[in-house]
């Protein structure tokens, strides 16, 4: 019996102990816990026989480990995060998030699936092989980041500045899902992001609705005119020239995404858990959630919200917004496309500003490279059944990144499930998918190394 075999309930004790780590990169009273977490990883992988430290800059540190031990042999590049959303509404779990706990076959705690458990199975396959025969069959490079949840600056400017140790054949991603119970997934598309802060003023202090009520703009009436000025009620986006670069999917893939077991009213139901499915109605489900982007309201602030009465026209309000973007869609220019709506919906007696908090490329792979061909080989033997190739809809702004600045493929081998909970209350992570992970991953290996 192998190493990982043997120590497959140590391999979950030391998850736990990951995961009472509440390594929340929003807040800044977590900032010790993100660092505890950093140290976390840095020291797991020296104990697993790689060279490891931390990198300090203005963000939350990265983590950075290496074995190169086989010279001649390709050399992957794992990457994940260790940082976590915010567990609210706390009232809504069933048991405490940063007290990992086993229901079933599923442990339950904020960052299980997004991204501790996955980050954990990378270190542990890698830990089992070394532990087993020694070596590797590879060299492998890890890079882990603590601000994946608010956007990944310092990570990007990291990479973006090529530092040579970082050079590698290929990526492995372990931040995605699998379609569905028992059926391995590549990931080969994910979606761009632009986010930020649509601000609305009209005057410099609140006032009497009684008084002014009638003679001046109320900035939550023009917060919803613009709004609605953007997007339609079938989900069509109306900011000119917003869809021009949007490739469609190919043939083939309109053809495989038709073949996954996939039931509107199933995904309603259980995943959506909503009153309807709403969207472009000439667009299919998946189709709206992989290939079209997206509008979105965040939340808004402005004006009296407590118990009770007061009636005042606020002086300022605010809507947290993002777009998700897709193929071919570029940052930049969809952002000047959105300040540009913005300003031609802008209503009488406001001003309008959209404050840019942080934005991401979309990214698309050819399903044919040879890393992603041998990485859904592995998992297919693990599984049992055929690798299906999906997109998500959520974005991972490093992929882009690790393709502009170092001209390597990114494989998106995910083993979360699509009941997962990401980023809301009880998420979770099937326990058999994260020894499987391991399994599939020292498979990859060796099929790399052969």
């Amino acid at each position: 019996m192998n190493y990982y075999q043997q120590h497959q309930s140590e391999f979950l004790e030391g998850l736990k102990t990951f995961l009472r780590i509440p390594s929340i990169s929003t807040l800044t009273e977590n900032k010790p816990d993100i660092r505890r977490a950093a140290e976390f990883v840095r020291d797991d992988l020296k104990a697993a026989g790689l060279s490891a430290e931390l990198i300090e800059g203005e963000g939350n540190p990265l983590v950075y480990g290496e074995w190169l031990g086989a010279p001649g042999k390709p050399t992957i590049l794992f990457y994940g995060h260790y940082d976590v959303q915010p567990p609210d509404p706390l009232d809504e779990w069933k048991s405490e998030p940063f007290d990992p706990t086993v229901r079933g076959s599923d442990i339950f705690a904020r960052g299980a699936a997004d991204d501790k458990g996955q980050v954990y199975l990378q270190m542990k396959a890698v830990e089992g092989l070394l532990k087993t025969t020694g070596r590797l069959p590879v060299n492998v490079k890890f890079l882990i980041e603590g601000e994946e949840e608010t956007g990944g600056e310092h990570i990007e400017e990291y990479v973006l500045s090529k530092p040579p140790h970082l050079k590698a054949d290929a990526a492995i991603i372990c931040d995605t899902e699998m379609f569905a119970p028992e059926l391995p997934t590549i990931c080969t598309g994910l979606r761009g992001m632009v986010y930020g802060e649509l601000h609305v003023r009209v005057g410099e202090q609140d006032m009497h609705s009684g008084v002014f009520g009638g003679t001046v703009a109320n900035p939550i009436m023009a917060i919803a005119e613009i709004l609605t000025a953007l997007k339609d009620r079938d989900g069509h986006i109306l900011i000119p020239g917003f869809y021009d670069r949007v490739q469609e999917p190919s043939a083939a893939e309109q053809r495989a995404w038709k073949q996954l077991p996939f039931k509107a009213e199933s995904f309603r139901q259980n995943e959506a858990r909503v009153l309807e499915l709403t969207g472009e109605p000439e667009q299919g489900i998946l189709e709206r959630t992989w290939s079209r982007p997206t509008l979105e309201v965040h939340g808004i602030r402005g004006g009296f919200t407590g118990e009770g009465a007061k009636t005042v026209i606020p002086a300022q309000a605010l809507a947290k917004i993002s777009m998700r973007l897709v193929a071919d869609q570029q940052p930049d220019e969809a952002l000047e496309q959105l300040r540009g709506a913005i300003e031609k919906a802008r209503p009488k007696g406001v001003k309008a500003e959209f404050k840019f908090l942080h934005g991401a490329a979309p990214s698309l792979v050819d399903p044919d490279n040879e890393y992603i061909r041998r990485c859904a080989k592995a998992m297919e033997e693990v599984f049992g059944h055929e690798t299906v190739y999906i997109r998500s809809g959520g974005s991972i702004p490093i992929v882009g990144v690790f393709q502009q600045a170092l001209g390597i493929p990114s494989v998106l081998a995910g083993f979360g499930l699509p009941d997962d909970n990401l980023h809301a209350p009880n998420e979770k992570f099937h326990i058999p998918n994260f020894y499987r992970g391991i399994e599939a991953i020292i498979l990859f290996f060796g099929r790399l190394g052969a």
